[in-house]
């Protein structure tokens, strides 16, 4: 009479099987650990970036649109202009997005390279950005000494600087009054920003980090008329996607027809930030995920090795009434277990090194509860992949052959 096995046997036996094994299966684990926590940890990564970019950006306010030169959408994220450091934008432009309807202020934006430099200290990785002053209007940053530069300083050599640049170029000293050099033209400073830590984890490409220069001023000094953005805050009460056909309108007009820019709101601004991670993320983690596949073959050779070893329990079970299914079912299990083992190490694993992330670099890695399911249901999948040949040739095998095997 053949005694079938219960379902809830093939745990426990399961069990045994690894405990009886302890090294060899731990040894087989540590490429489903490594895939796992490496995935989980590149997912929470751009997560966190994903999360910072949304904040940075939504303390503009959600009443802006921006404008940029070349065409920019979901589909074609690269901006061809902006990396060759062109634009089609002129002051023009700008007076006349200012004249639309519903349109508070159009405050034009120009970078400059080069960083900056007082005496033999250098602010080699600063911004520089070159703006008028309604900017401060738009994004209000707290001063810590003196003030951001008035109107009727827009065509004279002054600066204000951010925390991290005032630190790198005077230390504790004050800064007011004195002068940097930026493209050996020299600014005088006239305000410091007090710090802002929303730019912890971008370091030199956060708000700390920014030369604001009066615009007029800084084309006449770099002999320039670029104007590489304009950011345009729509009156109180106007949502900004109304005014995005009135802009492009009075736009098309100044470029003779051409619609050689773009505009965006905050949202399309995001979306577009949002498809380049997703682009990194899923690159990087299709690589780390050969990990996951390496660990998977580890499983299932071990587990061959496994049937080989345990020919004879085989036989001795199969004589005792376990069916096919039975040997299947059990091996099997043992393989999901392997997997699912190695998948709850891999995730403490990552969640341990976030944790030194957020605690030791400027990197905030966000572990989300789908991803911790992603990861486990990845797990399961690895061991029931790979341990499906295994399981197969154990239930294969004949009683009186098995039971013959020394």
């Amino acid at each position: 009479m053949r005694v079938p096995i219960a379902c809830c046997d093939y745990l426990p036996m399961a069990w045994r099987a690894i405990l009886d094994h302890r090294l060899r299966s731990l040894l087989t684990m540590l490429g489903v650990i490594i895939g796992v926590a490496s995935v989980l940890l590149l997912i929470a990564i751009v997560q966190g970036v994903k999360t910072e970019v949304t904040r940075q950006i939504d303390q503009f306010g959600a009443n802006l649109l921006f404008v940029v030169p070349g065409r920019v959408d979901a589909s074609q994220p690269f901006n061809p202009m902006s990396i060759l450091g062109l634009s089609t934008i002129t002051p023009e432009d700008v007076q006349a997005v200012a004249r639309v309807e519903g349109v508070k202020r159009a405050v034009p934006i120009m970078f400059i390279a080069g960083g900056a430099r007082r005496g033999d200290r250098w602010a080699a990785t600063a911004i520089v950005l070159a703006t008028e002053s309604a900017w401060q209007s738009i994004r209000n940053t707290p001063m810590a000494e003196g003030r951001f530069f008035t109107p009727a300083e827009e065509d004279e050599r002054v600066c204000v600087l951010a925390h991290g640049v005032k630190l790198e170029l005077f230390g504790d000293a004050p800064a007011v009054g004195k002068e940097v050099v930026v493209n050996r033209v020299p600014f005088r400073v006239v305000g410091v920003m007090k710090p802002d830590d929303s730019s912890s984890m971008f370091g030199n490409a956060g708000w700390d980090h920014l030369i604001y220069l009066p615009l007029r001023a800084a084309q006449q000094a770099m002999q320039s008329r670029q104007i590489h953005r304009i950011v345009v805050q729509a009156v109180a009460g106007v949502e900004p996607e109304n005014l995005i056909e009135k802009v492009k309108t009075v736009m098309r007009q100044s470029h003779l027809g051409n619609e050689d820019f773009t505009v965006l709101t905050q949202k399309d601004l995001l979306k577009l930030i949002y498809t380049l991670l997703n682009l990194l993320q899923i690159a990087l983690t299709g690589i780390s995920s050969i990990s996951l596949i390496v660990g998977g073959v580890g499983i299932m050779n071990i587990m061959l090795v496994s049937v080989t070893e345990r020919t004879r329990e085989i036989g001795i079970r199969k004589a005792a009434g376990a069916r096919q299914r039975d040997i299947f079912w059990q091996f099997l299990t043992e393989a999901v277990i392997l997997s699912l083992t190695g998948g709850v190490l891999g995730i403490l694993l990552a969640a341990t090194a976030a944790e030194v992330f957020r605690r030791t670099t400027v990197l905030k890695p966000e572990i989300t509860a789908g991803a911790v399911a992603l990861a486990f249901g990845v797990s399961v999948l690895v061991g029931i992949v790979f341990g499906v040949a295994p399981a197969i040739r154990a239930a294969r095998k004949e009683p009186i052959e098995a039971l013959r095997y020394e």
